[in-house]
């Protein structure tokens, strides 16, 4: 196999046309130059230089050795320039798999920071509940997972994975427009101990399980009358007078016309959002550049809603 070497040496004799001017170039002596000249020809087996003068010129089989170069010597400076970028961050690609909730939140913010600080990373995300998350990142078919844990800060498990914090997601309560409680700013859960309730179910049931379980702490048990996929649907039929129900507020990005949303008195444990990798993958520049982005876009969801009962720049949508 050819020496890159030696293929840069001929490129540089052959573009400025003499040995001296080729080692000022690069940096070598011109001797150092003439013998590379010569074991690149043994190499190949075909003069490529020739006697011109007091100088020397290039033969027909250097003219295209030469050519051949220029080409070698370009893909590997842009492989080269690949690997830097992508060591650096730069580029690549990042595989995320999150909950809905936070898909519609915080990934849209975190991807488009990174297109605009890392154009060349592209951050491919799909939807999947803690579980089937942990399936993949493990089964190296993800690099990241964004995923709900029933531990806060400090309490994190210590096993094969790397676990970094976004936030904690409060619940909130959804009324409808009207009812007796929207009269006041907060609401205790025990006075929804009465209601018909609605249930986002998510997945495996997830959501509702969590609803029954903040209710039982607080000593009721919640009477369902409707069940929605996902919490925008239950925002429906709560906005329709149906029930009531329990939000987090990363799923509050819209509000339907005709739900009232109240912060609730002695606020029930949050939801834990975190990110889990693998500590290869969190070693490399672009999982970085992601967990940061997420983590910027977790802080300024925090700041966005902190004190309030639903972000400022929530939409109401039809009922």
């Amino acid at each position: 196999m050819l020496d890159l070497r030696r293929l840069q040496v001929l490129a540089a004799v052959v573009d400025t046309g003499s040995v001296t001017a080729a080692a000022t170039r690069l940096g070598y002596t011109p001797s150092s130059v003439s013998q590379q000249l010569s074991v690149l020809e043994r190499e190949t087996g075909v003069p490529l230089f020739e006697k011109n003068g007091r100088g020397i010129r290039p033969t027909e089989a250097g003219v295209l050795l030469a050519e051949h170069a220029e080409g070698v010597l370009r893909a590997v400076s842009a492989a080269e320039t690949a690997m830097t970028d992508l060591r650096e961050g730069r580029s690549g690609r990042v595989r995320v798999m999150s909950f809905t909730s936070a898909g519609d939140t915080l990934l849209p913010t975190a991807v488009a920071r990174l297109r605009r600080t890392r154009p060349g990373l592209h951050v491919a995300t799909t939807v999947g509940e803690t579980d089937v998350a942990y399936e993949q990142l493990r089964s190296h078919q993800i690099e990241l997972a964004v995923v709900l844990e029933p531990f806060g800060v400090g309490d994190e498990p210590h096993d094969d994975l790397l676990r970094v914090h976004l936030l904690d997601d409060p619940y909130r309560a959804m009324l409808p427009a009207g009812h007796p409680l929207t009269e006041s700013d907060t609401v205790e859960l025990t006075d929804l101990a009465n209601e018909d309730w609605v249930a986002a179910l998510g997945g495996n049931g997830y959501c509702r399980d969590d609803t029954i379980d903040l209710c039982r702490r607080a000593g009721f048990t919640p009477r369902f009358v409707a069940h929605a996929v996902e919490f925008p649907a239950a925002q429906a039929y709560v906005a329709a007078g149906i029930g009531v129900g329990l939000v987090p507020v990363l799923a509050l990005g819209t509000v339907h016309r005709g739900v009232e949303v109240r912060r609730l008195r002695r606020e029930p444990e949050p939801r834990h959002v975190w990110i889990a990798t693998r500590p290869t993958a969190a070693a490399t520049a672009t999982v970085a550049e992601t967990i940061d982005a997420l983590r910027r876009a977790a802080a300024e969801h925090s700041r966005r809603t902190k004190g309030q009962v639903t972000p400022n720049d929530a939409q109401p949508v039809p009922a």
